[in-house]
């Protein structure tokens, strides 16, 4: 018995001990995945990052190119001056060495510099164009590049190919081989890269981001809820399959009641809520939350049902601007015009079912915000002279249509719009019709799901 106890006091401690060391490594492994998992969320900021201001990056360079005055090129060289030397913070923060990201921090660091020297030039008025456009070209195809190489890299990551703790290695592996293209920031894409537009507005240009502080569209007197519920009914298609279900309000910029509807005995239709001012009862927003099954409309089809629609709540003289196709659904942005001016500021998004056409939404925010009669100036300048303003390397030239932009909150211009290629980029040109100057510049860009500005 001696001999059993002397052996079993060894073999429980034995085990006490395994125990607390088992725990204490299992603590350890907690508190490092925590630890791992804050710096991966570190890392994938950092990434992301990288590749927006790297895509904005791309963008500007490729504006550069067509801008016409010192005063835009001046706006586009700050902004990229700026996008390139967050870059670089980004591209530091990455756990790559710097034997391997030596040569993309050289590539935003000179893209930055050039950016920064051009910015000095052009406010004196300096600037030698034909050299300038060279350099600044290879630059926008060197960016491209990159763009293309850090999607790929952010695809890797979504499809859990990559976890980004293992960057140095597979780092190491995958840019070790682009040796000599590296030293030309030239990186080549070996996936189809994600597509990803930071800054995109699908609204077209001059939508919502420029709202003003009072709603100018807003007419009449105030209305009670009783007349908010009538006038909530009246928007929504097949009204007689919906009950109102409960009034509420919202405060805001535009102070409306918000009108909950849910479909009667059960047909399928979804839950809409719609926003009716509180001023005039106009129609401020509405949302339908139902399933969308397979597509059957065409989009040119599904215009006309939400211009059509426009025009049966008041919406008159509008043009459709732009579209995108997203989920089964459309979102078309259609703009006021008067006296054949397109009015920018003043939009309505209609969003319109694929599978049988239902308008599913309508967002007039923008259109309330913006919307009165203009006292429109007359062109200080003719078309013809307008369009000599371009930059004399697009091709293709189109268009030249009057249109009021917004500049600032509180200020307006009016601008012929123009349409033009340069190799096979797309861009919007607007040239001031008081003086000529290029008052903005937008590329565009088609792909399946719409027209997306940038």
């Amino acid at each position: 018995m001696n001999n059993k106890r002397f052996w079993l006091l060894p073999l429980v401690a034995g085990v006490l001990l395994v125990g607390a060391l088992g725990y204490w490594g299992y603590q350890q492994f907690t508190v490092r995945q925590r630890l791992e998992t804050a710096l991966n969320n570190k890392y994938y900021r950092a990434l992301y990052d990288l590749t927006e201001n790297v895509q904005n990056m791309e963008v500007l360079l490729s504006k550069s190119l067509v801008a016409g005055t010192p005063e835009a090129q001046s706006t586009l060289f700050m902004e990229l001056w700026q996008r390139a030397t967050a870059a670089q913070a980004d591209l530091n923060q990455l756990p790559v060495t710097d034997a391997l990201t030596g040569r993309t921090a050289k590539f935003l660091t000179q893209v930055g510099d050039y950016a920064h020297s051009l910015l000095q030039q052009a406010a004196r008025g300096q600037l030698e164009s034909d050299r300038q456009w060279e350099t600044l070209n290879r630059l926008y195809r060197q960016s491209a590049d990159l763009n293309l190489a850090l999607h790929d890299l952010e695809g890797r990551i979504a499809d859990g190919r990559l976890y980004l703790n293992e960057l140095v290695r597979e780092g190491g592996r995958t840019l070790g081989r682009e040796g000599p293209r590296l030293a030309n920031s030239n990186f080549q894409a070996i996936e189809k890269y994600m597509e990803n537009f930071p800054t995109l507005i699908y609204d077209g240009p001059f939508s919502d981001h420029l709202e003003k502080r009072t709603a100018r569209g807003l007419t009449g007197k105030n209305i009670d809820r009783d007349e908010a519920r009538r006038r909530a009914l009246e928007v929504v298609e097949g009204k007689s399959d919906y009950a109102v279900e409960r009034v509420g309000e919202t405060r805001g910029k535009i102070p409306s009641y918000l009108v909950e509807l849910r479909p009667k005995n059960g047909n399928g239709g979804g839950n809409i809520t719609v926003a009716i001012t509180r001023q005039g009862g106009h129609l401020n927003w509405m949302t339908n939350g139902r399933q969308i099954g397979r597509p059957a409309w065409s989009i040119e089809k599904a215009r006309r049902k939400a211009r059509e629609y426009l025009a049966s709540l008041g919406f008159n003289n509008m043009v459709p601007v732009y579209h995108e196709q997203q989920n089964g659904v459309a979102v078309f942005n259609f703009a006021a015009t008067q006296d054949r001016v397109v009015l920018y500021p003043d939009q309505v998004k209609v969003t319109v079912a694929l599978d049988n056409g239902q308008i599913l939404g309508v967002e007039a925010s923008g259109y309330l915000m913006n919307h009165t009669r203009r006292e429109l100036p007359r062109p200080r300048i003719s078309l013809q002279e307008a369009r000599k303003k371009l930059n004399s390397r697009l091709k293709e030239v189109r268009g030249g249509r009057l249109a009021l932009i917004p500049v600032t909150p509180d200020k307006e211009k009016l601008a012929y719009e123009f349409q033009a290629r340069l190799d096979r980029d797309l861009f919007l040109i607007y040239i001031d019709a008081m003086d000529g100057s290029e008052a903005q510049v937008l590329r565009v860009v088609r792909n399946p799901e719409g027209v997306l500005t940038l």
